[in-house]
């Protein structure tokens, strides 16, 4: 809203005579004139932008904008304690105390975000150091640079070792599981596992297979077999037959071979020809 609009809204009176008819319709018309005049609302106008001072809210409600010291900025002497240190005799550019030989500039510091213990960073470092510097040793060059002494002293230690476990493997004998092929270190654990379902399981299937095998040597079962096996190679070699276009007898005790072919000279030769299986009809 405008200056000018805002004292033409002023000016207008608060009563109106009855009969002032031409009055009301000339207010009217100067009212519709100005789309920023409200006739509703009578408060007070509010004071232009340009008006108000922004600087004062920083300066009484926020107040005054306070200086950000650092460990690598000084404080200047405003500050309330470069104030109170001066008063004191200190003079800017020397260090705290009577013997005058203390630091000046403040301690620094390293913000720490990690969860680590104070000098663990530093000692990684050392020991990747050390650990890249030196390669470990091979067995084989120990033993290349070792003393008479060391070697029998290593000797003396596989001795003993191999002894070692040759007795607990005596001890340990009687708890080994040969069916289930486990070895168990005290009677209660071998105990169990002879109790145990897994243990009965595998004692079954070991004696069904050996029924099984048992059944299948006896001379029946044997003859079965073979039969079997004679009537699938026929049942091969009659559609080896087939598909070369030879007729073979229906009725085979034995292996199919071909039948001869006579020859225009009288002899006979084998089935085979360089063309083929002959066709030979089947025996009345």
């Amino acid at each position: 809203m405008s200056a000018e609009s805002i004292a033409r809204w002023n000016a207008i009176p608060m009563t109106r005579p009855e009969n002032d008819h031409d009055g009301l319709s000339r207010h009217r018309d100067d009212d519709e004139s100005d789309g920023d005049v409200s006739l509703v609302s009578r408060s007070p106008s509010p004071v232009p932008q340009d008006q108000m001072d922004i600087d004062k809210y920083d300066d009484y409600v926020r107040g005054p904008v306070r200086d950000v010291i650092t460990v690598d900025t000084k404080i200047k002497s405003t500050n309330k304690g470069f104030e109170m240190l001066s008063k004191l005799g200190w003079v800017e550019g020397q260090p705290l105390g009577l013997s005058q030989d203390a630091r000046v500039d403040p301690i620094p510091f390293h913000v720490k975000n990690d969860a680590t213990g104070l000098g663990k960073t530093s000692q990684d470092f050392r020991m990747i150091e050390t650990t890249v510097s030196q390669r470990r040793e091979l067995d084989s060059e120990r033993q290349r640079n070792e003393t008479e002494e060391q070697r029998k002293a290593r000797e003396g230690n596989v001795a003993r070792r191999a002894a070692l476990q040759t007795e607990i493997s005596e001890v340990l004998r009687p708890f080994y599981c040969t069916v289930c092929d486990k070895q168990f270190q005290n009677v209660a654990q071998y105990d169990e596992h002879t109790n145990s379902y897994a243990h009965h399981h595998k004692i079954r299937f070991r004696e069904m297979q050996s029924t099984q095998r048992a059944k299948q040597n006896t001379p029946e079962e044997q003859d079965k077999r073979k039969e079997k096996e004679r009537k699938r190679e026929e049942k091969e070699l009659r559609k080896i037959a087939a598909a070369a276009g030879v007729k073979m007898v229906k009725s085979m005790t034995n292996a199919p071979t071909p039948a001869p072919v006579s020859t225009p000279g009288g002899s006979k030769s084998p089935g085979f020809k360089k063309g083929g299986w002959a066709s030979v009809d089947s025996a009345s």
